[in-house]
């Protein structure tokens, strides 16, 4: 039976993965897809639940839905978090968990499922491409974490940890690669409790997955502070031995201090976390450093703010992700008392803005007049060729090949590019270290 599809992703780069998972499995299921919901029969929406402006955004999406005659799928990690608000805004609405792969077809008319059930813990049949980024392939390693933060909802949709088995990913990637992947994005809630559950490591995995042969790059997802301490060693060892390894790192503080950090549950200190980032900086200086922090979490006094800021200007993160506290359903902080003033978060919000935007700007502009080696991975809306170098840096040149590798001289940057021309045409076969 034919059926005309419109899917809608929201979220982190697994939960976009997912959704173009479903994407290609509706393609190969008799599913065309459109791009107005009024011509679809079914509208699939992938939802995220992890902040509540992300939250409202789905629900004004589903309230545009609501007008038209699709049958209406929510799935992601909203259905599992906040399922009456779904309910109330579309009654009819079919609510799934996260990663839901082939069972999807389940809920398509005349469609079947193949005696597929729904399982959390299974990897696309196919190498997942992000549909504005053709060369990068999302690889999902694992799904849930280990962790109980007080603030996190997005447990309670992807549970505790399951990861997927190396041999399985090598397979995976190898397929990825194959069909032209320059960049490989190992996603997780946390990639660095990843094989805890099977008796394997992270390491282990980045070590399996280096001996592919192919010209690619691979990006570590988010880490928590508290297990990557455990495996860090063994990380910088591998990324000295081989320059497949992007020179970053995503580990998300959330705040500068003690107090306010075991409210959280972070299950680490601020003292280890300084040493966590020294250790990584005393092997490769340059590293590109992206972290979390959360302003107004319930008691943040002005002292624990500045801790927060104190932190920043220490370690001068390259990209810093700042999120007001927000109660989310499901979260035991959302029943803490001493919850701050929305004046006040917004306060310190625009104070660690501004604070970034400047570190930012400062470190981009020691590029000026450097010489560096990049991948080219997509064309922009303007025109310019959108390529990362070694330490992840977004590099933005006027004309290149996709999938080349290229010499650039930086000439100019903003806070979150770096703009340069292209010196040499050949290949690059090694990407070179800056240090």
């Amino acid at each position: 039976m034919h059926y005309r599809f419109f899917i809608k992703n929201y979220g982190c780069s697994q939960n976009l993965a997912e959704g173009e998972n479903i994407r290609e499995i509706l393609k190969n299921n008799s599913g065309e897809e459109v791009d107005d919901i009024f011509q679809a029969d079914v509208i699939i929406v992938n939802s995220c639940a992890v902040k509540t402006p992300t939250e409202n955004k789905v629900m004004q999406f589903i309230h545009e839905c609501v007008k038209t005659d699709a049958d209406v799928i929510v799935t992601g990690c909203l259905p599992k978090i906040n399922p009456d608000r779904i309910k109330r805004a579309c009654p009819d609405a079919i609510l799934t968990p996260p990663n839901i792969g082939k069972t999807i077809l389940k809920y398509i008319p005349g469609q079947k499922t193949n005696g597929d059930i729904y399982q959390l813990a299974k990897l696309p049949e196919k190498p997942v491409f992000l549909p504005d980024k053709p060369l990068t392939s999302v690889i999902p390693i694992s799904q849930g974490c280990l962790g109980s933060c007080t603030y996190c909802c997005v447990k309670y949709a992807r549970g505790w940890l399951i990861s997927y088995p190396i041999d399985e990913l090598v397979s995976y990637a190898k397929k990825a690669i194959e069909l032209g992947a320059k960049e490989l994005y190992l996603s997780s809630s946390d990639t660095a409790v990843y094989g805890r559950d099977k008796g394997t490591s992270l390491p282990m995995l980045l070590s399996r997955l280096l001996e592919l042969d192919g010209d690619f790059m691979i990006r570590i997802g988010m880490m928590n502070p508290r297990y990557a301490i455990e495996i860090i060693d063994e990380l910088l060892e591998l990324m000295e031995k081989d320059n497949r390894i992007y020179r970053f790192l995503h580990i998300p503080v959330q705040s500068g201090s003690n107090s306010v950090l075991e409210a959280m549950k972070r299950e680490y200190t601020i003292e280890e976390f300084d040493g966590l980032i020294k250790k990584v900086r005393s092997k490769f200086p340059l590293m590109s450093l992206s972290t979390d922090i959360i302003v107004g979490f319930p008691g943040e006094k002005n002292i624990d703010f500045e801790k927060t800021v104190e932190c920043l200007k220490k370690h001068t993160f390259d990209t810093v992700n700042i999120s007001k506290y927000g109660d989310r359903p499901l979260a035991p902080s959302s029943k803490f008392h001493n919850k701050v003033p929305t004046d006040i978060k917004k306060k310190r919000s625009r104070y660690l803005s501004k604070l970034v935007a400047d570190i930012q700007m400062k470190k981009n502009k020691t590029w000026i007049g450097e010489t560096t080696e990049a991948i080219v991975l997509q064309e922009t809306s303007t025109g310019s060729m959108f390529c990362r170098n070694q330490y992840y840096k977004p590099v933005l040149i006027d004309k290149g090949n996709l999938g080349e590798r290229v010499s650039v001289i930086i000439e100019s940057c903003s806070r979150t590019a770096l703009r340069g021309k292209k010196i040499m045409e050949e290949i690059v076969p090694e990407i070179a270290e800056k240090e």
